[in-house]
């Protein structure tokens, strides 16, 4: 398949509506566990954070649930107490009885409207994230490819310029898209770096820093596969993208430059002509737990943008 009808290929997935990149933030997985019909997908993280119990229940419900119990037993007691007396009495407990029914068949009542808005608000806020995102990689495919297009016809150094420019856009890309935490909100508290790294076949096999967008801090460090460090990343590049979320746990972290200043840390291959892997592509963030499975699909795209440009 020519490189140009690939970009033509990859921006038709992204309009197609069953493919979805998804939300790639842990706050907005939130939002579509919650449109979902089982909230939070039993994921126990993802049940605390849209306010439920570890068996799905609103929180509400633990002063909700005995109102509702209590009011009732009164008014059963108000109703059964009624019969047995008379005159302003009789009926002030018939009141009370009323009062407390009223609570009784109320209180769920209101608790069945409220979460009725909230999943509303939750799928509104879903579909609005996702127009969001597929805007924002709509904008970034546009100067990707008409860098790809302008490479199909360039010679020489100006097709090493080119290329250069197409991969410092397309990890430009992924480190903006990266900090998306939801509408009107391409940029935030979420420092993001990406980085590539080529391979050098040697030997040894080594992975050079070639470039880097996000974060301020470029990467410094040459990984060969004679270190425990090296042997890590090249295991990444024979068995697929691999996710960190908390370098603290993992005995031997492969660090890009001499801070040690992220916590967490995504990595990838970048496949090029003939199947054969160029290059490893890192994100690494300042938080634990900042980079999970979700931002996969975004890395997965961007790899494949990479791999466009490393075909000419």
């Amino acid at each position: 398949m020519r490189p140009a009808r690939q970009v033509r290929q990859v921006r038709q997935n992204i309009d197609r509506p069953g493919v979805s990149l998804g939300p790639p933030r842990r706050r907005w997985a939130k939002v579509v566990d919650m449109a979902t019909d089982v909230p939070g997908g039993g994921r126990p993280e993802a049940l605390a954070e849209a306010g439920l119990s570890p068996r799905g229940m609103p929180h509400q419900w633990r002063w909700l649930l005995p109102l509702s119990v209590v009011a009732s037993v009164a008014a059963w007691v108000a109703g059964v107490t009624s019969g047995r007396v008379s005159g302003d009495v009789r009926v002030a407990l018939m009141v009370l009885g009323a009062v407390f029914t009223g609570v009784a068949a109320g209180v769920p009542m209101w608790q069945q409207a409220r979460a009725a808005r909230a999943r509303a608000d939750a799928v509104t806020s879903a579909r609005v994230a996702r127009a969001q995102m597929r805007i924002a990689i709509e904008d970034a495919l546009d100067p990707f490819t008409a860098l790809l297009l302008q490479l199909t016809t360039a010679r020489g150094v100006e097709r090493t310029r080119l290329k250069g420019e197409a991969i410092q856009v397309a990890l430009t890309t992924v480190a903006q898209l990266s900090v998306f935490t939801g509408p009107d909100e391409l940029a935030g508290s979420h420092r993001v770096r990406a980085c590539l790294f080529t391979v050098d076949q040697g030997p040894p096999r080594r992975l050079v820093p070639q470039s880097y967008a996000g974060r301020a801090g470029a990467p410094t460090t040459v990984f060969d596969e004679s270190t425990r460090a090296g042997q890590s990343l090249f295991r990444i590049l024979d068995d697929d993208w691999q996710i960190v979320a908390d370098t603290e746990a993992e005995r031997n972290t492969p660090w890009w430059n001499e801070q040690h200043a992220y916590r967490s840390y995504a990595a990838g291959p970048v496949p090029g002509p003939n199947g054969s892997v160029v290059a490893l592509l890192t994100l690494d963030a300042l938080l634990p737990g900042e980079l999970t499975g979700l931002d996969l699909p975004l890395m997965r795209l961007i790899a494949h943008l990479l791999s466009l440009a490393y075909q000419f």
